[in-house]
């Protein structure tokens, strides 16, 4: 019995009843082996007599194609009766059963043709001592091939695997080289025959790579010889064969693992274009389901995945496939012939479920109602994939929008997985079109060609609600809100998403609630209504989700508050103010004792009414060493101050200065000098800004380490966008404003930094100034936009820190602002407000505020200028809430025997807020500006 393997072409014989035998004087008695006739007249049949006995079983091969004529081959006995048919025979499975001698009868199957022939007779019922031994390889080389090569007469061979000496399942290559002579194409047929004749082995020829080498699967009985024939033409031609072990025994076979779902890979060395590699990999239990995949930079590599038996668990492919049922899988590579050559791969082997369910790692997600996402990350070789777990049915139907946000043409590849390892998502680029099932399993891997990509991912419900619920809603609450306010209401119900709407009817005009958050389970909504201008009264509560409106009650809106208290209204920093170019104020530097006042209302858009600004102050070209205080005009200056200095020196602080006959007034102490001053915003007791919410300072960015932004300085006209909303505490929407205490450190030339809103146009509004290998902080009071805000700096490289303070919130949950004339609070050179003397290494000091200079009790944060003067060494400074754990982030930092001021924005707790001083000692000063509360 045989196994045909035609790799180019399928060989096909004709099937036909056996001629009358010519008598035993006209045959020619042949031995085993080849065999060279020649026809010389047209429609000659020639007779051969075999040696074989009664009872044996051969093969006969001729050329498949080439100059001479191409022949059919039948056998029959002594007394003419048909033993096998010329397919039998090209088979290796003709068992003679009639009575000796047999005979062979050869005639052209053109019966005009002539001209020599030959025939290759093989015994195949034992192994032949005349053919050559295919012995095993291994995958750790390719030594152990055997070259056969045909041409001059020779168009045949014959090999043997000895019983015993082969596994029970083999993975045989078949390569050849690529003629120069394309008249004749190249053909060959491989069969593979057992000696017992009770069964060919089950064999499976891959579909070819590339057109020069073939793969074939066998599975052998342990025990079993077997003889292998290739047939091939009369024409040079060279093939190598060999064959491996591919069970779980197979040597060669790098062993590792399976992984988490986006762990590093396992890589490998390509060699040369049709080498074979091997990878063993393990897995806890035959129930764990992975997904094996190959990646290169060409995407070039084939992979052929066999379970622990060496039964083909994946077909030769180039892109990934999901196993089950086995501890352990060889995962043969190869890059074929004729395909771009990569100098490595990669080999992806996640554990993407087990017999508990989808794997732990990925992400539960509470509801697809309308999708997933959208969701952003990174891939890379450290982490190469993602994958989230889907309460997904069957009949959801979804979009998948991939992007890179990073600017790259390679996206990862989305996968919807069943739990049967199908993957239900079509196409060849975004966007993908996805079908979900009982529990999907979504899964984005790292792209073949690339290392490294930033994406951007959604899953868009098409036939909304996917999932198993329906659009409900349950309360609305709360059920009485403030005018003046903004208010947020909180929706309960199922299947809620972001195109769900709250509208309140039954005022002047409708009201429409901006949703601004849905929970993960989409059961939970919430939005914002704009109350400020609501008259007070009950108001319809209407929710619409899909095709569906519920009838919610109503919202009492009461009568607006009277507080004094002002709400923040952030402006794109501008310029108001420079003595250099008399913007605003005469062009001239401030002198000695002297004072500028500059109109601040009505320009920058800040109205009459407004009761404080927010100026970055700078000093710049002094003549000698002073301060400047900045205070509200019409009212006698104290002995607060806001900025110090040296002579030459140009530094900025943020300043919150009360706006008195719509002017702020600025004081320079000694010397003169140019001031600069850049608005940020005002505050308003009309209720139309937002309320401020302090946090525990955080550190956001440090461009030294990575934080929040890449790790690497802001080089020259360089930017850097740092995410604030959804980080931190901090609110995803609503933020319209956040303070930022932003410190310059190791900067390679003198610059500057400005800090403005994301998305925007810069202004000519600066922050920080510094000069090279200066480290100088200064409180930041930016607008958000996008959810970012954006860091300019000018010129060489700086790293630059960030360490948010708290945030301006339109939700109306935050704290009003009160400013007061400027007052000092704490002096350690004077025993003011703390004990007289310095603070020294690794020491505090803790201020009580709540009750002096008119700060209430409940107040929540205080706006303070810090001043540190006299430190024996450079050190820093951090202001923190008293009572709580002091974080990494820090407000001065100071050189040796250095005076600097920085504003800060801290919470209060317990009434007061506590200074820490790194190292060394140094005296603190600290003014008051102004107070947050409720």
């Amino acid at each position: 019995m045989t196994c045909l393997l035609a790799v180019l072409a399928t060989l096909l014989l004709p099937v036909s009843a056996a001629q009358a035998a010519p008598v035993a004087e006209d045959c020619v008695a042949v031995t085993e082996g080849r065999y060279a006739g020649s026809f010389t007249a047209a429609g000659q049949t020639h007779c051969l007599q075999l040696p074989s006995p009664k009872g044996a079983r051969i093969a006969a091969l001729t050329s498949l194609g080439g100059a001479s004529p191409t022949v059919t081959v039948e056998v029959v006995d002594r007394d003419g009766t048909a033993q096998c048919t010329a397919l039998e025979l090209a088979r290796g499975g003709c068992t003679l059963t009639g009575t000796a001698p047999f005979r062979a009868l050869v005639r052209a199957e053109d019966d005009t043709a002539t001209g020599p022939y030959g025939v290759h007779f093989v015994r195949t019922d034992n192994l032949q001592n005349g053919c050559q031994v295919l012995p095993a390889g291994t995958f750790a080389d390719d030594a152990a091939a055997v070259r056969l090569d045909t041409g001059n007469g020779v168009f045949s061979h014959c090999l043997t695997v000895p019983a015993g000496a082969h596994s029970t399942e083999e993975l045989l290559r078949v390569r050849f080289g690529f003629p120069d002579d394309t008249e004749l194409f190249p053909r060959y047929a491989l069969i593979i025959v057992d000696t017992d004749g009770n069964g060919p082995p089950s064999c499976y020829t891959h579909p070819a790579g590339g057109r020069t080498d073939g793969l074939t699967s066998c599975s052998f009985t342990a025990g079993k010889g077997y003889t292998l024939l290739l047939q091939g033409q009369d024409a040079p031609r060279t093939h190598t064969l060999d064959r491996r072990d591919v069970t779980a025994t197979a040597p060669g076979c790098t062993a590792s693992a399976a992984t988490a779902v986006g762990a590093p890979a396992a890589t490998g060395a390509s060699g040369q274009n049709g080498t074979l590699r091997c990878h063993r990999i393990t897995t806890a239990a035959a129930t764990d389901r992975l997904r094996v995949d190959v990646r290169d930079a060409h995407d070039s590599t084939h992979m052929l995945i066999m379970d622990a038996n060496g039964g083909i668990a994946c077909h030769q492919k180039s892109w990934a496939c999901t196993v089950t049922g086995s501890t352990s899988y060889q995962v043969v590579t190869q890059v074929p012939q004729d395909w771009s050559l990569p100098g490595s791969y990669s080999l992806d082997a996640w554990r993407i479920a087990t017999a508990a369910g989808a794997a732990p790692e990925c992400t539960r997600a509470g509801s697809v109602a309308y999708g997933y996402g959208p969701v952003t990350g990174t891939l890379s070789a450290e982490r190469t994939g993602a994958c989230a777990v889907l309460p997904s049915v069957s009949g959801d139907q979804f979009r998948a929008d991939i992007t890179a946000t990073d600017g790259g043409q390679d996206i990862p590849r989305p996968a919807l997985y069943t739990k049967a390892g199908t993957d239900l998502c079509t196409g060849h680029s975004s966007p993908y079109d996805c079908q979900g099932v009982d529990q999907s399993l979504f899964v984005l891997t790292l792209p073949d060609r690339v290392e490294r990509t930033a994406y951007r991912a959604q899953l868009v419900c098409t036939t909304a609600p996917c999932g198993s619920e329906e659009v409900s809603v349950g309360t609305v609450t709360p059920t009485t809100a403030q005018s003046g306010t903004v208010a947020t209401l909180t929706v309960q119900g199922t299947a809620l998403g972001m195109n769900t709407t709250v509208q309140l009817t039954g005022g002047p005009a409708p009201l429409t609630a901006k949703t601004v958050s849905v929970s993960d389970d989409a059961r939970t909504l919430k939005a914002t209504v704009d109350l400020r201008t609501a008259p007070a009264g009950n108001w319809n509560i209407t929710v619409a989700a899909l095709n569906f409106h519920f009838a919610q009650g109503t919202l009492t809106v009461t009568p607006p508050a009277v507080s004094g208290l002002g709400t923040y209204k952030p402006v794109t920093p501008t310029r108001l103010m420079d003595t250099r170019e008399g913007l605003g104020v005469p062009k001239a530097k401030v002198g000695e004792a002297g004072t500028v006042t500059l109109q601040v209302a009505g320009t920058a858009g800040i109205p009459a009414g407004a009761t404080a600004v927010v100026l970055n102050v700078t000093a710049t070209e002094p003549t000698a060493g002073s301060f400047v205080s900045v205070y509200p005009n019409g009212t006698t200056r104290t002995s607060a101050s806001n900025l110090n200095f040296t002579a030459g020196q140009t530094i900025p602080n943020l300043v919150v200065v009360p706006v008195v006959n719509g002017k702020v007034s600025f004081y320079n102490h000694a010397g003169s000098v140019h001031l600069i001053a850049d608005v940020a915003g005002y505050y308003t007791t009309d209720g139309s800004g937002s309320t401020y919410r302090p946090i525990t300072p955080t550190r956001l960015m440090d461009t030294r380490e990575g934080l929040g932004v890449p790790k690497a300085k802001v080089g020259a006209a360089g930017t850097v966008t740092l995410q604030v909303a959804g980080t931190a505490g901090i609110p995803a929407t609503g933020v319209t404003a956040v303070v930022l205490n932003v410190t310059a450190t190791g900067p390679t030339a003198g610059s500057f930094v400005s800090v403005y809103p994301n998305g925007t146009t810069r202004t000519s509004a600066s922050n920080l100034n510094f000069t090279a290998g200066q480290t100088i902080p200064n409180l930041v009071v930016v607008p958000v936009v996008n959810g970012k805000v954006s860091f300019y700096n000018h010129a060489g490289s700086v790293d630059l820190i960030a360490d948010m303070a708290g945030f301006y919130t339109t939700d109306g949950s935050g704290s009003g602002y009160k400013p007061i004339t400027p007052t000092r609070l704490m002096d350690t050179r004077e025993g003011l407000g703390v004990p007289k003397t310095k603070v020294g290494e690794a020491g505090t000091a803790t201020l009580q505020v709540a009750g002096t200079a008119g700060i209430p009790a409940g107040a929540t944060a205080v706006v303070l200028n810090v001043t540190a003067t006299e430190p024996t060494a450079g050190s820093f400074v951090s202001v923190y809430p008293n009572g709580t754990t002091r974080t990494s982030a820090s407000n001065l930092n100071f050189t040796a025997g250095q005076t600097i001021p920085n504003l800060v924005v801290v919470p209060v707790v317990n009434g007061k807020v506590s200074f820490y001083n790194h190292a060394g000692s140094v005296h603190l000063i600290a003014d008051v500006a102004g107070y947050y509360t409720s």
